[in-house]
């Protein structure tokens, strides 16, 4: 019987490659077709340039315009806040490779370390706990933090010509992304420009029908420099706004255990009328005025905002709930709602190949709940006046190889110590913090939920070192994280709850949670051509309240392509498989009314090969890629699992491209 079972299983998969091969031959040869006339007669009338690998670049800020040069990457150079206010120096080339071009999925451009809810741009959270940015007050709606790119994530460009990007992504099912970027020079000195992104995401379940949405986001921002002619005064500013809607499905409606129910054409929905919103708007401003090379003096300032907001129809979907605190209401609308200003003053400079940073920084917080008036919660300050004090110094003044250790501290207690060590072969950093607890684990009032908590400040220590090590035609990369989390802060759904009470409610872990990460990367190319890469990391959760913290106990990824330049020079392209495999664990769930993912002991996510194969390619300047996404769910009955309840991506095609233009 077996016999026949693997008889019949090849037949299929011989079957599929050839369907395959000839499907994927037709496509890839229309489209450099398509794409070779749509170039030649574009280079009629631009000039184009050889263009080599893409390469980091670093030295001064301003081009000769003496020399004669052809607009192109390497004309177009950026760089980030980082490197000016740390006095670190480095220049970028705009991104030309077809390297990866394929994985333009929030979740995938984190090698699936991040999980969502089955779709672009739904709810996200990390697997590993982070370490917090801020140490002051937050409030605790992270979950479309994978889809913000905050002031330090802001390129600034010099390019001697007008330069502009589009991207455009055709996902299958109405899965489609824009992606928009121009920036120009006014003089050698100054220079503006905008980015844009557009999210128009269809539901991949129940779907009504092209543009019946599940995400819809908007993102953009504008952002400028300045510099004086003796380049001692330099500004730089920035303006971002995200604008995140997500129709929120609350997962498959089936009875318990029913797996297969979950993969069921006819599947239906446990929510229709529920939908997240969230606003974030931050006014950036960085300046900076040089005494000379070893007295510098800058401010900084941010205006943030994130505004986040659950909306339903409280009839419709009143059953899903498990708990009602506010009845008297047709239309939920609950909402929380953070502002905060941040000023920063510093002092730094270089002393031979050492910086020093002093800093003070201030930052005046206000919080809001719809249906809560923190101010009455003893435990609770809704308005905060913070006060911090740090200091930053690197030995080395390269981005290859340095040392760098910094602290702050937070008038009251908190405070945040690090450091790290990086040369070609060795990288090591650890930082720890002790932080506010966030907003949400401390008081909350929803149609559906309402607790008020006195948690103490969370503390956590995050260590990692990794090795390059080349043995031959090898790149080997070991390595191994370890974290210590105290006073653990997290949501859990207590299965003991009564059925018309709180199910999902915040805690603090009483004991140490140890998490012990060792790894291994590898690189191999072989056959002049071929490329493989792989990268597997164990997980070992212990210590009194490791129940709190759900990993896998193994993660693996790896990536397999053939890659090759065709046509005289003209034509670079790859062609290859990603797969991601994470052994069964009990992951987060998700609750949509607070907004929040919970450790949860119901649903066990079983273990799933994602394979996806694709093909990168460039002509000219002009790059695209065909993908076609979890290949292995051709050949079983069901599929996997994005979070438990939320089936993940079915076999899809996607096909993007993108066009730079430098005049």
């Amino acid at each position: 019987m077996s016999h026949i079972l693997y008889k019949h299983l090849s037949v299929r998969l011989k079957f599929f490659s050839i369907i395959l091969s000839v499907f994927f031959q037709k496509l890839f040869i229309t489209t450099v077709i398509l794409l070779s006339a749509i170039s030649g007669a574009y280079s009629q009338i631009i000039d184009v340039e050889e263009e080599g690998e893409v390469e980091e670049r670093s030295g001064s800020s301003i081009l000769d315009d003496s020399t004669k040069q052809v607009y192109g990457p390497s004309t177009s150079l950026f760089t980030y806040q980082k490197h000016v206010k740390y006095n670190n120096r480095h220049y970028y080339n705009i991104d030309t490779s077809v390297l990866d071009l394929h994985k333009y999925q929030f979740v995938v451009k984190k090698e699936r370390l991040y999980t969502n809810l089955g779709n672009i741009g739904t709810p996200s959270n990390s697997i590993y706990p982070l370490q917090q940015d801020n140490i002051g007050a937050t409030s605790g709606f992270t979950l479309f933090d994978l889809y913000w790119e905050g002031p330090d994530e802001i390129k600034y460009y010099n390019t001697k010509s007008p330069y502009s990007s589009f991207k455009i992504i055709w996902g299958g099912q109405g899965r489609a992304v824009t992606d928009v970027n121009y920036a120009i020079n006014v003089d050698e000195r100054s220079g503006f420009g905008f980015n844009y992104r557009g999210l128009f995401i269809d539901k991949q379940i129940q779907r009504s029908g092209r543009g019946d949405r599940n995400v819809r986001g908007t993102y953009y921002t504008l952002f400028g420099h300045y510099a004086t002619r003796d380049g001692r005064y330099q500004v730089l500013g920035n303006f971002i706004r995200n604008n995140h809607l997500v129709n929120e499905y609350g997962g498959i409606l089936t009875e318990e255990g029913a797996i297969p129910e979950y993969f069921d054409d006819n599947r239906q929905l446990s929510l229709n009328e529920a939908k997240n919103n969230e606003l974030r708007t931050n006014y950036h401003l960085y300046h900076q005025y040089k005494l000379n090379s070893i007295i510098q003096a800058y401010h900084e300032y941010d205006r943030y905002k994130q505004q986040n907001d659950f909306e339903n129809s409280f009839n419709s979907d009143s059953e899903y709930f498990d708990f009602v605190e506010i009845d008297t209401i047709d239309n939920v609308k609950d909402r929380s709602k953070i502002v905060y200003r941040q000023h920063e003053l510093g002092l730094k400079g270089d002393i031979g190949k050492s910086f020093y940073n002093f800093y003070y920084k201030y930052r005046d917080v206000d919080f809001r709940y719809k249906h809560l008036n923190v101010d009455t919660i003893n435990s609770v300050d809704s308005n905060v006046k913070e006060s911090y004090g740090g200091v930053d110094v690197r030995f080395g003044n390269d981005s290859v190889s340095y040392i760098r250790g910094y602290a702050e501290y937070q008038q009251g207690g908190n405070f945040k110590i690090g450091g790290e060590l990086k040369n070609n072969w060795l990288s090591v950093n650890g930082e720890t913090q002790q932080h506010a607890p966030a907003y949400i684990y401390q008081a909350y009032r929803g149609t559906h939920d309402i607790w008020v908590n006195d948690f103490k400040s969370g503390i956590t220590t995050k260590l990692h070192a990794n090795l390059n090590v080349k043995l031959g035609p090898i790149m080997v990369r070991p390595g191994v994280t370890y974290r210590l989390l105290s006073n653990y802060l997290y949501f859990e759904k207590d299965t003991t709850a009564s059925s018309d009470g709180q199910a999902v409610l915040p805690k603090q872990a009483s004991s140490d949670i140890n998490i012990l990460s060792p790894e291994l990367g590898i690189e191999l190319k072989f056959l002049k051509k071929f490329t493989f890469k792989s990268h597997t990391i164990v997980n070992n959760v212990s210590g009194g309240s490791a129940d709190a913290v759900r990993l896998p106990d193994i993660y693996t990824r790896a990536q397999l392509y053939y890659g090759d330049i065709s046509f005289d020079g003209n034509l670079e392209w790859n062609i290859g498989f990603d797969a991601y495999w994470k052994s069964t664990y009990f992951a987060n769930g998700y609750d949509p009314a607070i907004m929040q993912f919970y450790v949860q002991d119901d649903f066990e996510v079983e273990s799933f090969p994602l394979v996806d194969m694709y093909l990168d390619a460039k002509i000219n300047r002009g790059r695209f890629f065909l993908k076609l996404n979890n290949i292995y769910e051709i050949f079983t009955d069901i599929g996997y699992f994005a979070t438990p309840e939320y089936p993940g991506q079915t076999t899809i095609l996607d096909f993007g491209f993108d066009w730079s233009f430098y005049d």
